[in-house]
């Protein structure tokens, strides 16, 4: 009888242990206290990753605005500006070939000075004219190799001429060192296409 009541007493024990902890109980309290820390070790990454895009993100958008910054047809360059037409002091007249070159009279410019440059297309083939430092169409150019279609239209630092057509492109000048007009068309001012500004008093 004893055997019995003791057999009795330990599964009255064992049950009692069973319901207080409940199925699965020791589960769901690890999970309780474990979700948080998970949540917040999964969501580390996560959050990283967003304001690394995030950051990624601006330094696209700052490195496109450099891109487009200096002589890049949007009107910013250590040598000056675009020029109004009402603020012109003189026309230079410059013929665009196919040989590479650009036929003009010097050009001597003192600083403070607005161009009006008329360039002609004499060739079979697109030819661009900008304004810009030697590094400036160096930038252009990486932009040209990358995008060979690229056009630009007027009011910047440079204007595409296509086959036979004339363009007017309108600068003010500043001094500024190694300033050059350029095609930075792919291999067009490594094939000598381009001419210095020389800036006088």
């Amino acid at each position: 009888m004893k055997k019995y009541y003791y057999f009795f007493a330990a599964s009255l024990f064992s049950i009692s242990l069973i319901s207080k902890a409940g199925p699965g109980d020791s589960g769901h309290q690890h999970g309780h206290h474990d979700t948080p820390n998970d949540a917040m070790e999964n969501s580390a990454p996560h959050h990283d990753q967003m304001q690394t895009g995030h950051h990624e993100s601006h330094g696209d958008e700052g490195h496109h605005a450099a891109g487009h910054h200096g002589s890049q047809g949007h009107g910013e360059s250590l040598a000056g500006r675009p020029g109004k037409a009402s603020k012109v002091n003189r026309l230079i007249k410059v013929e665009a070939n196919d040989k590479m070159e650009f036929v003009h009279s010097p050009l001597k410019i003192k600083s403070g000075e607005t161009i009006e440059f008329e360039i002609t297309n004499k060739g079979k083939i697109p030819h661009e004219f900008s304004v810009g430092t030697k590094g400036e169409h160096m930038g252009h150019s990486k932009m040209m190799m990358e995008n060979p279609n690229m056009h630009h239209g007027p009011g910047g630092a440079s204007i595409t001429i296509p086959p036979g057509k004339t363009e007017t492109l309108i600068w003010y000048f500043e001094e500024a060192l190694l300033v050059e007009v350029a095609c930075n068309f792919p291999g067009h001012y490594e094939a000598g296409m381009h001419s210095s500004v020389e800036f006088v008093n």
